[in-house]
């Protein structure tokens, strides 16, 4: 899927091009990505909107890019799945604390990008 944000577009709080430089630092990483790192970049390419999938909760896009309200639910489900105990490996939670790491980067909550 080629889905492109317009240019000068903002991503959350941040700026288009902020998340098209993630995207391009995590996948041109020479050594394959630990697992938070993959949802962390799972997350940026779903909200460039190179994804269908949202990365944790699996929600599929309507429209080219993800809504603010679509960040805010995806930032939940990851926080969720990131707490569950119970019926989840640890893969599937590392994967979530990546994805729940780029989007609370992406929504402001914090200054530290993954």
């Amino acid at each position: 899927m080629s889905r492109d944000r317009p240019a000068g577009g903002r991503v959350g709080t941040r700026a288009a091009a902020e998340v098209e430089a993630a995207i391009a630092r995590l996948s041109s990483s020479p050594q394959p990505l630990p697992v938070p790192l993959r949802g962390a970049l799972a997350a940026y390419e779903w909200v460039a909107g190179r994804r269908l999938f949202a990365p944790v909760s699996g929600a599929q896009l309507l429209d080219e890019v993800p809504t603010g309200a679509q960040l805010a639910g995806e930032e939940r489900a990851a926080l969720r799945r990131v707490h569950d105990r119970v019926g989840i490996n640890l893969m599937e939670r590392d994967f979530a604390l990546g994805a729940l790491r780029a989007l609370a980067w992406l929504l402001g909550y914090t200054g530290d990008r993954p």
